[in-house]
């Protein structure tokens, strides 16, 4: 009868092992995360500020205001993020966490491509149309940003087809070309010009095919005249 009992039972045990196995996994996974919840073993010990060029570094901590001490689990990275953000240098922010005991406030800055006149100051526009600094003159601009050049237009704005093309026409500029710009007069998406520093303007149309324009202008430039007409770099003339 012994012999008949052990006979019975074996499957039954046998039927339990992954069910025990299971608990027990949860068990050790429970408690994991309580003590990454709960504790100060893996709480925020550090904070790493990347992407900073101009904008400060221990002004992008304060106004961070991560939570030293709290576990990383419960950081609120999506209003640390917001709140670097208002920073008005700041185009965009990631915000991670690194375990066991980082965050980490990862910063894409405003990248600055003219000036506009703005309530009799001027003010500094970025590659999105934003205006995000204001100077009282140009005197008090900082030194990296006087040589930007100046937007001319009708109320310049991040929602208007001829700010964006303008915009571009100066993002995609090669280097000794974009050095060489003192303003851009937008007068529509395709009635675009830029002056040189050199007094001569070169009427540039529309925001396509900037490499073959600006080619066809460092070849006219070497021709006496005013006017450089690049808009159809097929057909660019000189006045």
């Amino acid at each position: 009868m012994t012999r008949g009992s052990d006979v019975s039972t074996a499957p039954r045990s046998r039927r339990w092992r992954p069910i025990t196995a299971i608990i027990a996994v949860l068990v050790v996974l429970g408690g994991l995360t309580a003590v990454a919840y709960f504790t100060p073993l893996m709480s925020v010990r550090s904070v790493d500020v990347t992407g900073t060029r101009t904008v400060d570094t221990n002004e992008v901590l304060r106004v961070a205001q991560v939570p030293e001490g709290r576990p990383l689990l419960r950081v609120d990275t999506a209003a640390i993020a917001q709140r670097v953000s208002s920073l008005p240098a700041v185009e965009s922010v990631n915000v991670s966490v690194g375990y066991p005991s980082t965050v980490t406030v990862a910063v894409v800055e405003r990248t600055p491509l003219v000036t506009v006149p703005r309530d009799g100051k001027i003010g500094v526009m970025d590659r999105l149309g934003m205006v995000y600094l204001t100077f009282d003159d140009a005197k008090a601009l900082p030194k990296d940003l006087r040589a930007l050049p100046t937007l001319k237009m009708e109320n310049p704005a991040a929602s208007n087809p001829t700010t964006k093309a303008a915009l571009t026409v100066i993002e995609d500029l090669p280097d000794w070309l974009r050095a060489n710009v003192t303003a851009v007069t937008a007068e529509s998406p395709s009635g675009i010009s830029l002056t040189l520093k050199s007094g001569r303007t070169a009427v540039w149309g529309d925001a396509e095919r900037t490499d073959d324009k600006a080619e066809a202008l460092r070849h006219l430039l070497t021709v006496k005249g005013t006017e450089y007409n690049v808009s159809s770099p097929e057909f660019a003339s000189v006045r």
